[in-house]
């Protein structure tokens, strides 16, 4: 019983993020999207495999880079790069590991390792296998503000 609250709470944490990057933020409303990350990525530890770790990692660096907090996010998007090297995952789930640490980079403002963490997604991206991921991920990519 308790795993099955631990992945509606994460599901719902996760979906949460997602509703307040989609959103023009407050200071308030920044902190709130850091709590939903990181609670998410909690629950998902609990209840969760590799996969959902993986995401919760990268939701942790998305939500970072969003509020203007760059090492942070370039911290938890590394981590998310690594797992996805060392586990057997979706291609998807590679390219859009990838495209987390451009992002994080795109938030430092290191535009040459922006640039190449950019071209290592663009060829991630080109391989995944099934059109509508590798049309997600593309648009996340192509979402990216360059420094």
């Amino acid at each position: 019983m308790a795993q099955m609250d631990d992945r509606e709470l994460a599901t719902q944490l996760f979906n949460r993020c997602w509703d307040l990057l989609g959103t023009t933020r407050d200071a308030d409303d920044d902190v709130e999207l850091m709590t939903a990350a990181f609670s998410s990525r909690f629950h998902w530890l609990n209840a969760g495999a590799v996969e959902q770790w993986i995401v919760s990692d990268w939701m942790v660096a998305r939500a970072a880079a969003a509020i203007g907090e760059g090492e942070l996010a370039l911290r938890f998007a590394k981590r998310a790069h690594s797992a996805a090297q060392e586990n057997e995952i979706p291609d998807w789930l590679i390219a859009s590991s990838a495209e987390g640490v451009a992002r994080a980079y795109a938030a430092i403002g290191d535009v040459e390792e922006f640039n190449n963490w950019s071209a290592l997604a663009t060829r991630l991206i080109d391989v995944i296998a099934d059109p509508e991921d590798q049309a997600l991920i593309a648009s996340q990519l192509a979402d990216i503000e360059s420094p």
